[in-house]
């Protein structure tokens, strides 16, 4: 890991896992997957594509948003733990 991504993983890592998963993964992938497939790929409320639609769409989008979120963040500490034992040993 390098020392810009180190020195910004440890600020991410500061600031709370629930807080990273929440914001970057929901927030910064889930929701605009959401608006990108329901609003773009899909004419809102036109063609068979109802409310109930839309609102199971989101609920998908959010989780997958969830499900990537946690991924980085395990990946991302896993990456900054190795770079931690290395930078000790050096």
């Amino acid at each position: 890991m390098k020392d810009k991504k180190y020195s910004a993983w440890a600020e991410s890592r500061a600031k709370g896992r629930n807080r990273y998963i929440i914001f970057n993964g929901v927030l910064l992938y889930g929701l605009p997957m959401f608006i990108f497939s329901a609003f773009v790929v899909n004419k809102p409320l036109a063609d068979g594509y109802t409310a109930l639609n839309m609102a199971q769409s989101l609920g998908i989008w959010l989780f997958a948003g969830l499900v990537i979120g946690v991924n980085t963040w395990f990946s991302n500490e896993r990456q900054f733990r190795k770079a931690m034992e290395s930078r000790e040993d050096v």
